[in-house]
């Protein structure tokens, strides 16, 4: 009972504790390394949550999606974090950097699935879903680059209107929600038809045995996951003032 309300309340501390540590490593370094390893692990786990469809259990209502809606969301936290500090172009150098990344991570675990396993336990292997790896890998490269596209946009915008002022703070959080909510819906949308459906009929068609999501549930699977991933994308504002805050102490102390 209550697992929606459960796993936000952990991701919520989970992600101030990463937040914190990031920006601070970060703004003591000038340096985005600390929160590219953060994104890559987090971008590692949502794809491997990705093929568990889970019920999230919120009390009044209930959601279905992919367990990974607990973690991709906050790969635009961290995108947001660098792009503060640092601006769109290092955002988009770390998206092909944490991309790479998982291109190997697959070619090894492929490699890692060539030898045979001593049982036939299912949790021994290191089980890969090619219509939702590829999906994954599609929807991350432009739903990402769009979010620091939108992101730059708007912190542009706003430095204009308040002539790089001290008024920051009341628009910080229009820049954050809106990249967030909008990137967020176009991964959505297209991950998941992608994976569940065309990518599956696009095999089967050339000889595979891919199963092929049924219209209803796959409707249902785009609601629920939309939802979720606005909810953690709502969640995480608090910490983006948190970034900030931590940013302009050290600049100024420095």
């Amino acid at each position: 009972m209550l697992e929606g309300l459960l796993i936000s309340f952990g991701v919520f501390i989970l992600l101030g504790a990463v937040s914190y540590i990031g920006a601070l490593y970060t703004a003591k370094s000038n340096s985005p390394r600390a929160l590219l390893g953060i994104y890559i692990l987090f971008l590692t786990l949502a794809q491997f949550f990705a093929a568990k469809i889970s019920i999230f259990d919120f009390g009044i209502f209930e959601l279905i999606a992919p367990a990974g809606v607990i973690v991709f969301p906050f790969t635009l936290q961290v995108t947001d974090m660098v792009n503060e500090k640092f601006g769109r172009k290092a955002v988009y150098e770390m998206i092909w950097i944490a991309f790479l990344s998982q291109v190997l991570m697959v070619i090894l675990l492929i490699l890692a699935n060539i030898p045979p396993a001593t049982d036939t336990d299912p949790l021994t292997a290191f089980a890969i879903v090619p219509t939702i790896t590829i999906a994954s890998w599609i929807s991350f490269i432009i739903s990402e680059r769009f979010d620091a596209w939108v992101y730059d946009k708007i912190k542009l915008w706003i430095s204009d209107k308040t002539q790089g002022g001290k008024e920051w703070w009341k628009y910080l959080w229009i820049r954050n929600v809106f990249s967030d909510i909008l990137s967020l819906g176009l991964d959505t949308l297209l991950f998941i038809p992608l994976a569940f459906y065309i990518l599956p009929s696009i095999l089967n068609a050339v000889g595979g045995s891919e199963f092929v999501m049924g219209m209803d549930l796959l409707i249902t699977i785009t609601q629920g996951q939309l939802i979720m991933k606005w909810i953690y994308g709502l969640i995480d504002t608090p910490y983006m003032y948190l970034t900030r805050w931590i940013y302009n102490k050290e600049a100024l102390s420095q």
